[in-house]
């Protein structure tokens, strides 16, 4: 489709550029002649011609109009896409706002610059190459002095082009920040009310779009300077030919309808020329918006399938960290030389100071990232030669803080097993104990919880977390402080329905709440991303070391029973 909308701007063009030749033939076989019949063909051949790229303009606009969108809908795809499948690193460096402005704003942008621009580029371009060729045939000299214009126009463009990028960059950059602002603002609506911060939020946003502001305004100051240069440069140029012209025309080196000619032709690429101009302006953003693309297209997949990764079948749950280390893209070292053997079936519960690695574990094990040095082995298998979605298919995984779609409860749960059954959802919320409250909602499965669940409290939030993890039967259970935001009795709740969630699975429960003792086999301790210390309760409280630290600040100094 590309092809054929540069062939209707070609012959467009074309046609475009025949009308000055017509008037010329009018002028000097006609008028000057006295004949009629010639003023009146070629009047008639001018405006044939003129009606016919008319039309073909016409068609390759509505072509690439057609193309466009289906070429913004492939793009915004592959961009999409490429987000879905980025290291979680990458979602460490930008923040949702900007994501957003490159999915929908820069793929836009890009691919009407690829489907409206390259035509109105390539319909310029020929015009001014048929002008030339038929000024240059006619009197090379006075050619000459119409080219010059378009040269000084060429290095005003090199100039402006030079200027008006890195512009477009800020703009485009201020627009990702202005997005990101407008995006945290509205999802801790609750948080900033609460706060009383309505007015300090809004001249933070106020702020950031000044900032936008200012930004264009320089970039509309530039591209004026640029085009009133052009006018200039065409004015000048016009008075150029009609005098160089005049004076062949008195010498008898020229006619008046060449004359005449090369007057039409220099006010008429005024226009293509102006019209590059402006194209050179889409081409800066569209350079700008195709960088960040790029960057976000290029980056994705470092965690992908290795070649020859296998299907991982017949999973008995056990797990083992060798070796394993691991530092941050940020820098922060999370793990250092953490060896970890999890016996298929055991419940570990890994517990330690605020940033000791805990959740790291959980991270690599899925796989988000992988470790700079050891390896992560599921049944004896290490994680990296097994493909993503057969390692992930087998595990549940219920992050710290749930997120809950946009949709009914039934969608929510089902997202842990596309195509699962109704009877399947029903099961897996009877075991997160959240089948009953569902139940009891007007439309039970089929009701509609809000964007974000904030139709749901903290604790139903969480047991549908659960549900949606315990829907695909995982072999292995990850719990990321699962009671972290929950209060005392929901958290007492949960943690004795959680015995039966855990049942015939591996678990591992990161949990800086130390009320899920009794959930676990064995208790692992992180300081510093090492593993200092492994037993079970009773064991680690009488060595009287880190854990017995953490257990007695929480209790208050009291018992030695996890309770």
């Amino acid at each position: 489709m590309l092809a054929a909308t540069l062939t209707l701007a070609l012959a467009a063009s074309y046609a475009a550029s025949l009308p000055p030749v017509f008037v010329r033939y009018a002028i000097d076989l006609g008028v000057t002649r006295g004949s009629l019949d010639a003023v009146v063909m070629y009047s008639l051949l001018s405006v044939g011609v003129t009606a016919a790229s008319g039309l073909l303009n016409f068609v390759a606009r509505y072509v690439s109009a057609r193309y466009s969108q289906e070429i913004v809908h492939r793009i915004r795809l592959e961009a999409f896409d490429a987000v879905l499948k980025q290291y979680m690193g990458f979602f460490d460096r930008l923040s949702v706002g900007q994501l957003i402005s490159r999915i929908t704003n820069d793929s836009e942008r890009v691919a009407n610059f690829l489907s409206m621009r390259v035509r109105m580029i390539a319909y310029s371009a020929m015009l001014l190459t048929f002008a030339t060729y038929n000024m240059a045939s006619l009197d090379p000299r006075l050619a000459t002095v119409a080219l010059v214009a378009m040269l000084v126009t060429v290095a005003v463009y090199a100039r402006y082009s030079t200027v008006i990028r890195p512009l477009y960059d800020s703009i485009r950059q201020q627009l990702g920040v202005i997005a990101s602002v407008a995006t945290s603002d509205v999802v801790g609506i609750k948080t900033i009310k609460g706060l009383n911060i309505v007015d300090l939020e809004l001249k933070r946003f106020e702020d950031e779009n000044r900032k936008f502001v200012d930004l264009n305004v320089r970039a509309a100051k530039v591209r004026a300077t640029y085009e009133s240069s052009t006018i200039l440069i065409f004015g000048l140029a016009s008075a150029a030919v009609l005098l160089y012209g005049g004076y062949a025309v008195g010498r008898g080196e020229l006619t008046v309808g060449g004359l005449t000619m090369f007057l039409t032709y220099v006010a008429t690429l005024s226009r293509p020329m102006n019209m590059l101009g402006s194209s050179i302006t889409d081409i800066q953003r569209a350079l700008a918006s195709g960088s960040r693309l790029f960057e976000l297209i290029s980056s994705a997949g470092r965690v992908v399938d290795r070649p020859g990764a296998r299907e991982l079948v017949n999973v008995r749950g056990e797990i083992e960290f060798v070796g394993v280390s691991f530092t941050y893209p940020s820098g922060r070292r999370a793990l250092k030389n953490v060896n970890l053997r999890i016996r298929a079936g055991e419940k570990i519960l890994v517990v330690g100071p605020p940033g000791s690695g805990k959740s790291t574990l959980l991270k690599l094990l899925l796989r988000f990232y992988d470790p700079d040095e050891g390896k992560v082995l599921v049944d004896g298998v290490d994680v990296r030669d097994v493909k993503l979605q057969s390692l992930r298919r087998w595990i549940g995984y219920v992050p710290q803080e749930p997120f809950i779609f946009s949709g009914t409860v039934f969608d929510n749960i089902a997202l842990g097993n596309p195509g699962a059954t109704l009877e399947e959802v029903v099961r897996a919320a009877k075991i997160a104990k959240i089948h009953d409250f569902i139940a009891s909602l007007p439309r039970g499965y089929e009701t509609v919880v809000g964007e974000r669940g904030i139709n749901l409290s903290g604790g139903q939030r969480q047991r549908i977390a659960i549900a949606r993890a315990l829907v695909r039967d995982p072999k292995v259970l990850l719990l990321d402080d699962p009671v972290a935001n929950l209060d005392a009795e929901t958290e007492r709740s949960l943690v004795e329905d959680l015995k039966e969630v855990l049942k015939g699975r591996t678990a591992i429960i990161v949990t800086q709440r130390l009320s899920l003792v009794p959930l676990a086999d064995r208790i692992v301790v992180l300081n510093d991303g090492e593993v200092v210390e492994e037993g079970t309760h009773e064991e680690l409280m009488s060595r009287r070391g880190l854990y017995y630290r953490l257990y007695t600040s929480m209790v208050g100094g009291g018992g030695e029973q996890a309770g």
